[in-house]
């Protein structure tokens, strides 16, 4: 068997919320190799094989070693697993799989940076792409005016708090419709 270093990361984001991780811990117990815990990290032994798990900031990081022709299988179980169990493509995220976030994320809209056909770029660098979202939304009627940019993996609500809240949000909604997106109220 030739020994071959594995790291890879996983679409799976540390902000995820506990019941997630009992069942990300469910799919680990059952694959091949499981070993338990060790230095607090999941672990996976045996025949040439020593992983381990941990979640980091770019995703959840596995690493160790795996012969490849064990790898293959394994890595697609696992990734089959998880997919089918969080109910969203599971991958490593430099393959085009995306994140998945759990809590929208709450911007002002006088924090807006630039916005131009592609994306919005808030003051803080914080960045969304257009084409990772499926629905646009005005909502007036909410206690703060805002719109809503969501999908099956993320939602980004922006606020508009100032004492010209609904002009502001025509605005931004004119302007939204400008670069080609329906919008719905």
């Amino acid at each position: 068997m030739i020994h071959v270093e594995r790291d890879i990361c996983l679409n799976i984001h540390y902000s995820a919320p506990e019941e997630v991780w009992k069942i990300i811990d469910e799919v680990y117990r059952s694959m091949g190799y499981w070993y338990g815990i060790e230095n607090g990290c999941p672990t996976w032994k045996g025949d040439g094989t020593e992983l381990c798990a941990s979640v980091e900031p770019s995703g959840i990081q596995i690493s160790g070693e795996m012969p490849d022709d064990m790898w293959k299988k394994w890595y697609g179980e696992l990734t089959s697993k998880l997919t089918e169990k969080l109910g969203y493509p599971i991958g490593e995220p430099e393959d085009g799989y995306k994140f998945k976030y759990w809590e929208p994320f709450k911007k002002n809209y006088a924090d807006i940076k630039t916005i131009d056909s592609k994306m919005i770029v808030f003051k803080d660098y914080a960045t969304f792409f257009f084409e990772d979202f499926t629905e646009f939304k005005s909502e007036f009627s909410a206690e703060c005016p805002r719109f809503v940019l969501s999908s099956e993996l993320m939602e980004l609500r922006i606020y508009f708090v100032s004492e010209n809240s609904n002009k502001d949000m025509q605005d931004f909604c004119c302007e939204l419709k400008r670069l080609g997106l329906t919008i719905t109220e």
